[in-house]
């Protein structure tokens, strides 16, 4: 399978983030965390649906049938 360009995938990120929802991106910067969290989840939902079709591959580290991380560098807990 080919491999996405990262020129590609930044220019469908950045276009995916132009057409993101306002109260989403509005919400990132609010004063109550669960609502912060809150957006970053419906950001994350709004790019897996942007992203459907992409194929994406990563180097197989841990062997057969193990999930490729796509931020190998930054493996530290979310939040």
């Amino acid at each position: 399978m080919p491999r996405i360009s990262d020129d590609i995938l930044l220019t469908h990120l950045e276009v995916a983030l132009a057409v993101a929802p306002q109260h989403t991106l509005v919400r990132l910067n609010a004063d109550d965390p669960r609502a912060q969290r809150s957006a970053r989840v419906d950001l994350a939902r709004h790019l897996v649906e942007r992203m459907r079709g992409f194929t994406i591959e990563g180097d197989s580290h841990g062997g057969p049938g193990a999930q490729p991380c796509l931020f190998p560098g930054d493996l530290s807990p979310i939040g």
